[in-house]
């Protein structure tokens, strides 16, 4: 019932019609089975070092392999904005003014392996990249766990947005590039594309996460079914290999070597997700008692229409 309903566009009322059960019984299985995905496998979007910590150096020689100038980037890290209804209050807070719409924000990081292993979100769209990264507590995972066996750090790769620290590279940047820092550039660039590309791939797979009348913040569980959404696509690129594993030549874990494990103990998973728009849902069906367009959530205002 879940994949059916992050698969299809239907509404809720057309899906009672093919699993003869009533919308609100349908909204509550759909929803808890999402919640129970997340509560049991969340610590793999937090990133798992049980797994990873001995691959990095691998991923490393991939992406040299495949352009990188140098071997000692290993992940590609990069955010997304998820449009959304115009929600009834706060639409400041979801409203992005580079987009010019209401959304949600994630960042997720990225092996060549095809495999999203950190994700920080949903936040509010208003945040600037640079923010989210800070509030996210991926800082501290790269210190704790980001080096090669000999102690040499490693390193990730994201836009322009992204500020040069320890353990974080980003594209030089100014008029007057040198030959080599402008050849870096589009070495690296080339090399940052599949992290699109894993957006890209889970919309779709899930085609009711790109159906913005129907993200309704205040309704829905949107974070969470876009979270959820993460795990499986990464059971899917386990069980069928597709673009971006193909462009690196790296194969994913088998389905029994990535999901393993429960939550770190170290880890205050629940820490960075608190404020997350389902934490405070009410009971209800989300779409009762229609779903049609003209709800007060929805994009229907002159604004809107002329984006």
């Amino acid at each position: 019932m879940l994949l059916a309903r992050l698969v299809h566009l239907s509404r809720l009322s057309d899906v009672e019609m093919q699993f003869g059960w009533e919308r609100s019984r349908f909204s509550r299985i759909t929803r808890l089975t999402a919640l129970f995905l997340w509560d049991r496998w969340k610590h793999l979007l937090r990133f798992d070092p049980r797994r990873l910590t001995r691959k990095l150096a691998y991923f490393g020689t991939i992406l040299q392999l495949r352009g990188a100038p140098m071997d000692c980037v290993v992940a590609l890290i990069d955010g997304t904005l998820r449009k959304t209804a115009r929600p009834v209050k706060n639409q400041r807070l979801l409203y992005n003014g580079w987009k010019r719409f209401h959304c949600l924000k994630y960042h997720a990081l990225l092996t060549p392996d095809g495999i999203v292993v950190h994700v920080y979100g949903p936040v509010e769209g208003r945040r600037h990249d640079e923010t989210v990264f800070q509030q996210s507590g991926l800082m501290e995972i790269l210190q704790a766990h980001f080096y090669k066996p000999n102690g040499d750090p490693l390193f990730i790769y994201g836009d322009p947005a992204y500020s040069v620290a320890p353990h974080i590279l980003s594209p030089y940047r100014g008029a007057a590039l040198t030959a080599g820092e402008a050849k870096f550039n589009r070495a690296m660039s080339t090399c940052r594309e599949p992290v699109e590309w894993s957006f890209k791939e889970v919309i779709q797979q899930f085609p009711f996460l790109d159906f913005s009348r129907n993200q309704k913040v205040l309704l829905s569980p949107c974070g969470l079914y876009y979270l959820v959404a993460l795990l499986l696509g990464n059971a899917h690129t386990i069980v069928h290999r597709p673009q971006i594993p193909q462009f690196f030549d790296c194969d994913p874990p088998s389905l029994q070597e990535y999901f393993t494990g429960g939550p770190i103990v170290d880890e205050e998973l629940d820490s960075w997700c608190l404020d997350s728009p389902w934490v405070e849902l009410p009971d209800g069906d989300e779409d009762s008692p229609d779903e049609d367009d003209d709800r007060p959530d929805n994009e229907t205002d002159d604004e809107e229409e002329r984006d």
